[in-house]
């Protein structure tokens, strides 16, 4: 598939079940390197080609850290503990946290219309705006048709910005009536933090999270950069398959709060994701939420659409799977991250990587150690033979962003697929190639990407209307409408 594929597929991520957050146990703050994590890492890296990685494991005793490769392929340096690298849609989570602040202190509910808090703000549709509620840009129920916008300039690339831009966005589906990835709804949600506190939305991060957590190598303000041992991430020459630095490190800063400018390093993840597994309460005794908020994020509000064998529910900031992890994942220009919590155990872990190749290694080395806490593995799914009737599914899917143009072949579907707007590097302005498209059962396909640097991917339809024509069609938490058969 195309770049954007790339994109959309690690902004949302694995998560799980609403558990009693428990309490981490006392342990070493110190980071300790043993059971081979550093070995296990640099293997997993080389096996899979990834530039270079960070990973901190909360066992819920010891901090666990490793290592591996470099943070910048053109001058060579290492990655080292203490690089910050971009976390992406990981962001959303501490957005979410922010938010909460709001709602412990009764300035905000959840069921409130966003309008009471934003009157200045403007969607197409008017009637969706009305019924819009504030917990509905936090779990991606909201509808908006906006997951990414073309860049402006720098000087037209403030938070507020892009509220302006929202009078221009229509709906894919009315609020709470579906659920859709969605970025916009997130920066909506941390505009409204910045107006109600009167403070920049990157001081609130800093004032209310990063110093209270003791999170001293963490930055969501791209020019604070110079302070740090920063990463700079890799993307795929879609010709020639070869990796090749970005020119664009960060991506967007209007939509800082979905996770365009964010770096930490992947102990400083931790020392957050702890906090709100031990009821709001950091590693520091510093209180960032209150018992109940902490709780209420990690409980489902609604669900993605099921695709094959992945069933994420969505909390508040958090994704929640089957097996008792939260997590949230992360993607920019050639970066990957992840970050997983399992309350259950008290543990967590996060995996930064500068690299668009690095759900592989995610794949290699952090699942074998996600599965020991869950004693769950995902199984692939298996195409079913036999032809397929594709009058139902045939037509043109759309969102802001992606293009699906789904066809009929002998005995099945085909699938082209365009990214509607110029985001990273490798960005191709045209159709990929057609992708057949192999039935596993209930009107999902699996699909393999040939192409260098893509990625296999499944897709579902859903919503038949009266002529017997499916509505949407879901792939990576996103749904596109049908906009010509």
């Amino acid at each position: 598939m195309s770049t954007r594929r790339e994109f959309i597929k690690h902004t949302a991520g694995v998560v799980v079940a609403a558990v009693p957050a428990a309490r981490s146990g006392p342990g070493l703050e110190v980071p300790q390197t043993g059971r081979d994590y550093p070995q296990r890492l640099e293997a997993s890296r080389l096996a899979t080609g990834v530039t270079g990685a960070s990973f901190a494991y909360w066992d819920g005793r010891v901090l666990h850290t490793a290592t591996a490769g470099l943070r910048n392929s053109v001058t060579g340096d290492p990655v080292t503990v203490d690089t910050v690298m971009h976390v992406g849609s990981i962001t959303k989570v501490m957005n979410a946290a922010l938010l909460m602040q709001l709602v412990d202190e009764g300035r905000v509910a959840l069921e409130d219309p966003v309008r009471k808090h934003l009157p200045e703000l403007r969607l197409r549709d008017k009637q969706a705006l009305e019924r819009m509620t504030c917990g509905m840009l936090l779990n991606h129920t909201s509808g908006i048709n906006c997951d990414w916008l073309p860049e402006y300039g720098p000087d037209q690339e403030r938070i507020v910005d892009s509220i302006g831009r929202c009078a221009d966005l229509d709906q894919l589906f009315p609020p709470g009536e579906e659920t859709s990835y969605c970025n916009m709804a997130t920066v909506i949600a941390g505009y409204m933090v910045q107006k109600l506190r009167s403070k920049s939305w990157y001081t609130l991060i800093k004032s209310r999270i990063y110093e209270p957590l003791g999170m001293g190598h963490a930055l969501v303000d791209p020019l604070e950069v110079p302070r740090f041992r920063a990463s700079v991430g890799d993307l795929t020459d879609r010709v020639t398959g070869k990796l090749v630095q970005s020119t664009r490190p960060f991506l967007a800063p209007s939509f800082a709060p979905a996770g365009s400018t964010q770096m930490t390093t992947a102990t400083d993840l931790i020392a957050f994701a702890r906090a709100l597994m031990n009821g709001g309460v950091g590693n520091c005794n510093a209180r960032i939420l209150s018992a109940a908020s902490a709780k209420r994020m990690s409980e489902p509000t609604a669900e993605f659409v099921p695709v094959g064998a992945n069933a994420l529910k969505v909390g508040l900031g958090w994704m929640i799977s089957p097996g008792g992890l939260l997590s949230h994942a992360g993607g920019g220009p050639g970066i990957r991250s992840h970050l997983f919590a399992h309350p259950e155990s008290g543990r967590a872990a996060a995996l930064l990587t500068n690299c668009d190749r690095g759900d592989e290694l995610k794949k290699a080395f952090l699942d074998p150690i996600l599965e020991a806490w869950t004693g769950i593995r995902s199984a692939p799914p298996h195409p079913r033979p036999g032809s397929v009737d594709p009058r139902p599914y045939v037509g043109i899917y759309e969102s802001n962003i992606d293009r699906y143009i789904v066809s009929a072949r002998e005995g099945g579907l085909a699938l082209r697929t365009r990214d509607k707007i110029d985001t990273f590097d490798n960005f191709v302005d045209q159709d990929s190639a057609a992708t057949e498209l192999v039935s596993v059962g209930n009107d999902t396909f699996a699909g393999k990407d040939t192409t260098p640097g893509g990625s296999d991917m499944m897709v579902r339809f859903i919503r038949p209307g009266p002529d017997g024509r499916m509505r949407f069609v879901s792939s990576w938490e996103r749904l596109m409408a049908r906009v010509k058969s």
